[in-house]
């Protein structure tokens, strides 16, 4: 006797079988978009993509392992530097240099004066 469903549910099998062994996931892109998941939670996706792309994979291993750095971590310290980069500037459009004439020093023995105004 052959039950109706028998066919489908081989088939659902063989399908979820061949899903599973799926097996050729690089660990550390794995781990770097567990990162950029968790970070899209309280920055935006441009943002944890700037973030992830600015730590190198020990950070990320880091990050992956816990929620809770010392505050004394390099992995710490190298996350805030991204962050802080990346939430001001997600797509690295600008500058971090000046160029502006202002933001040169008076040559050495010049003196700085400014009109009352």
């Amino acid at each position: 006797m052959r039950h109706r469903w028998s066919a489908p549910l081989l088939v659902g099998l063989v399908l979820v079988g061949t899903a599973c062994a799926d097996d050729d996931v690089d660990p550390a892109e794995a781990r770097a978009d567990r990162v950029e998941a968790r970070l899209q939670d309280s920055f935006s996706a441009a943002q944890a993509r700037c973030i992830v792309g600015r730590i190198d994979d020990p950070v990320l291993q880091a990050l992956d392992r816990t929620a809770d750095l010392a505050a004394d971590a390099e992995a710490l310290v190298a996350y805030s530097e991204a962050v802080a980069s990346c939430v001001a500037d997600p797509d690295g459009t600008t500058s971090t240099t000046s160029t502006s004439p202002s933001a040169t020093p008076p040559a050495a023995g010049a003196s700085s004066t400014t009109a009352p105004g």
